[in-house]
């Protein structure tokens, strides 16, 4: 009688709902597995990596100088580089975090797929204004570690220079070489006047700190910058949404 009143007796669920149950928990158990791995995977690459002590809340990854040499003429977003043929380019990680994300999972996968191409500008997890500081730092030294990695792995990787807000200008040059080839990205801010505010005002200060012999600049040029150390590129994505072509180079 006491099945009466389960509910589940009613819908003619109780008894599948018992016959899911080894499966469920086994899902369960290999998605425990899964996540161990990926954290594994990310932690494993750590022994690779140089560290600095510095006043950062942990100790930053440091990223080593590269010095001047001849660039690519067309810089390509890694979701579509992976894809392509060419490989005399720049790979740039400008572009939705969800289009790269999975190198942070298992950055070993990809380590013989980057070194394919002339150079890598570091990834660009996202670092945005009204983010938490805890996720901002997070990103931000995820990008120098997996920067950092891929160097140790022989690939040409371009320092990522980036920041969010003045608060992060404590961490956001820490490990990054003065009198290096660097990159910056100034996607996205055009016609944002605070978020172009904010954008000079980082630039400003990543240059008087790290004192680049080269920038590569990914998007527009924007006033009062340093034209004569930049080296320009379009980003392909905002152009295909402008021009509707598939490919355009720089």
């Amino acid at each position: 009688m006491e099945e009466l009143f389960n509910s589940d007796f009613f819908d003619g669920m109780g008894y599948k709902r018992q016959q899911d149950a080894p499966q469920k928990q086994q899902k369960c158990r290999k998605s425990s597995s899964k996540t161990c791995d990926l954290i594994l995977n990310k932690q494993d690459i750590l022994k690779d990596v140089e560290f600095i002590d510095s006043t950062a809340p942990f100790p930053m990854p440091k990223v080593h100088k590269v010095d001047p040499f001849k660039l690519p003429s067309v810089a390509t977003p890694f979701s579509k580089a992976l894809n392509g043929n060419d490989k005399d380019i720049i790979v740039v990680f400008y572009e939705p975090d969800t289009n790269f994300v999975r190198i942070l999972h298992n950055p070993k996968r990809y380590v013989d797929p980057l070194k394919k191409f002339t150079c890598v500008v570091g990834p660009d997890l996202s670092q945005k204004i009204g983010m938490t500081p805890f996720i901002n730092f997070h990103n931000h030294w995820w990008n120098m570690a997996l920067t950092a990695f891929f160097q140790s792995k022989g690939v040409l990787m371009i320092p990522n220079v980036t920041w969010s807000n003045p608060a992060s200008y404590s961490y956001s040059f820490i490990g990054i070489p003065k009198h290096s080839v660097i990159s910056i990205n100034c996607s996205g801010i055009k016609g944002n006047n605070a978020a172009m505010y904010l954008w000079r005002k980082g630039y400003e200060e990543a240059v008087r700190i790290l004192d680049p012999v080269l920038i590569i600049r990914y998007g527009e040029i924007m006033p009062g910058e340093r034209e004569d150390i930049s080296v320009y590129y379009e980003n392909i994505n905002l152009k295909n949404l402008r021009n509707g072509r598939k490919r355009i180079s720089c």
